[in-house]
């Protein structure tokens, strides 16, 4: 094996404060610098100029929707973030150099293989929802007899901008990829047919939210480059229809993640579906097909399906269709290190919804031998309520990071949008998928927490949290400052452990995209085997984490590394006695990875 350690200097941030027993493990750092001065419902870490240090882009939707692009720059105190958002054009609109069009979420991705971060710009767009009669509940007319609706068509549709390595985003030229005018809320880019060019998959929302049950089908479209896609729905066999309860129906999602769920080098698609109907799990044929496997998995909702409210609830009975969860967030992680997918299921529900509405629960993979079945293990994360009738859970995100870096995965959960205990919480590993809630020795104390990402903003070896804020539903007296904000929660305890952070570095068309997505990396360590994949999004919202993957190596020293590139050629990577605490590169086809202190250009 090649090693190459670069000659870079180290930006050290500021040093770690003192640490005790009782002091907190994060510290809110985002007080005094400029990612505090703009709303935030939802950020993502993105390293938008490929300088090794993720940015932040701040989505909102306080005050109308819109994103603040904030880089990440060095300073002699440490590091800082410089506003970006009116050179980025981040919210520019398509056709009027001066005018905006701000995306009601966003999804990164290298979708021209250039190597910088591209944009999916999705926009929730509901045109097709009847003004309706207040007491006959009958669609208005116009004096032609036209059926007037809520919202007019404004034109303006889910976009691809490019990336042009600085951090500043535009259309592509020639003819821009026509998305259909439908209520997306989530994507996520995955490599589906292995020709190294990033698709789009897009879960789509209800057509006539609180009209009917009846959804817009969500939609896959492949990769042709350039940043151009294709609508390949139909053929995939992923065309759902316009109706209520059938196997076939479209169903509302509000998340969208992918992975390879039953280790065949193929990446599936989960999606997370609300209104308390089942979750899909699109198995990855590797013809261009999909198929559901949700039902055969357990991955479509618990067994308890009898639709019954408790005694005092004055609801019918739901139906079995309408006898599942409101889920959200599904990101998938190897969360106890034999080398599957388990799912953690993040779901709303309420005490008065009864036992047949699914709550957030850990999906354990049981592999091979069961046909990589789940096995819901709601005991993993007790979960306990002041009430025993009236309580709610808003567990609209969830996300698996290594934050002590001792090996085992553990699980950050933004709970919000309820005014009773809804916080950013964590749950330890502690082995044998069993996890404690150390929230409160974590120190967040951040209540209605909404979108959250993760990231080593400050290049020390350990992770830290960007988590934004709602207001929904809460109290006039407990909404602190002029608008929710995010907080930026700066890790104080995880460098005590040994770590290594990996960027992948794919081939490009016939072997894996330029961002790797989809590839599998497994560190060894004495007695220890870790698995993660490169994945775009995990959930609502398009929810995602910076692209580099973090593995925390508890006291071991070296590290073998095994790469399972994504692509049709299915190559494999293989390094050994590779020294902890270093930025990692390694390019698909490279004899060795190259090694760094801190992060840097490709790193």
């Amino acid at each position: 094996m090649k090693l190459t350690r670069l000659a870079l200097v180290l930006l050290l941030s500021p040093a770690c404060p003192a640490f005790s027993a009782d002091s907190p493990w994060f510290t809110d750092a985002a007080g005094g610098l400029a990612l505090s001065s703009v709303p935030c419902q939802t950020p993502y870490w993105a390293d938008l100029d490929g300088d090794g240090w993720p940015d932040a882009a701040l989505h909102r939707t306080h005050g109308g929707p819109g994103t603040a692009v904030f880089m990440n720059r060095p300073s002699p105190g440490g590091r800082v973030f410089e506003d970006l958002t009116g050179p980025s054009a981040i919210n520019a609109h398509p056709l009027v150099s001066t005018g905006s069009a701000p995306g009601s979420f966003l999804a990164f991705a290298d979708v021209d293989n250039d190597g910088d971060l591209d944009l999916f710009r999705g926009r929730y767009c509901e045109f097709e929802k009847a003004r309706t009669d207040p007491k006959t509940g009958e669609a208005l007319r116009n004096a032609a007899g036209e059926v007037l609706y809520e919202r007019s068509d404004d034109g303006l549709r889910s976009e691809i901008l490019l990336n042009d390595g600085s951090g500043r985003f535009f259309f592509p030229e020639g003819d821009r990829t026509a998305f259909a005018p439908e209520t997306a809320v989530s994507a996520a880019f995955l490599d589906y047919d292995n020709d190294g060019v990033p698709d789009l998959f897009i879960g789509n929302w209800y057509k006539e939210y609180g009209a009917s049950f009846v959804s817009y089908p969500s939609r896959l479209y492949r990769g042709l480059g350039g940043g151009r896609f294709a609508d390949m729905t139909m053929p995939a066999g992923l065309l759902t229809y316009p109706s209520e309860g059938r196997p076939d129906s479209s169903r509302p999602v509000y998340g969208v993640s992918h992975c390879d769920w039953d280790n065949d080098g193929l990446q599936d698609i989960l999606v997370a579906v609300y209104g308390r109907q089942a979750n899909r799990l699109w198995r990855n044929n590797g013809d261009g097909s999909f198929t559901d496997m949700a039902p055969a998995s357990g991955f479509d909702g618990d067994e308890t399906r009898h639709g019954l409210y408790p005694g005092w609830v004055k609801r019918e009975t739901e139906k079995e269709w309408r006898s599942h969860g409101n889920t959200f967030a599904a990101p998938c992680a190897d969360a106890d290190n034999d080398g599957d997918m388990d799912v953690f299921l993040g779901e709303i529900t309420h005490g008065w919804a009864g036992e047949a509405s699914d709550r957030s629960s850990l999906l354990e993979n049981l592999g091979p031998e069961k046909g990589f079945a789940f096995r819901r293990r709601p005991d993993a994360m007790p979960r306990v309520h002041a009430s025993t009738t009236n309580w709610n859970q808003g567990d609209m995100r969830a996300a698996w990071l290594d934050f002590d870096n001792d090996g085992r995965l553990d699980l950050l959960l933004s709970s919000g949008d309820y005014p009773d205990g809804q916080y950013l919480r964590l749950f330890r590993g502690t082995g044998a998928l069993r996890f404690e809630d150390v929230t409160e020795k974590a120190g967040f104390g951040w209540e209605s927490s909404a979108g959250i990402s993760v990231a080593d903003y400050d290049g020390d070896g350990d992770l830290d949290i960007l988590a934004g804020k709602s207001w929904m539903r809460m109290p006039a007296d407990r909404r602190h400052g002029p608008f929710p904000r995010a907080a930026l929660f700066r890790n104080n305890i995880g460098s005590r452990n040994n770590w290594l952070h990996i960027r992948l570095e794919g081939a490009g068309p016939g072997g894996a995209p330029r961002s790797a997505i989809g590839s599998r990396v497994i560190v060894r360590t004495r007695g220890l085997s870790q698995t993660r994949e490169v994945s775009s999004s995990r959930g609502h919202g398009s929810q995602s984490d910076d692209l580099r993957l973090h593995f925390g190596l508890g006291k071991a020293g070296l590290a073998d590394i095994e790469v399972r590139w994504g692509g049709a050629r299915g190559r494999v990577s293989r390094f050994y006695g590779v020294p902890a605490n270093r930025f990692v590169r390694i390019a698909e086809g490279a004899d060795g990875p190259e090694l760094s202190p801190s992060p840097a250009p490709g790193f």
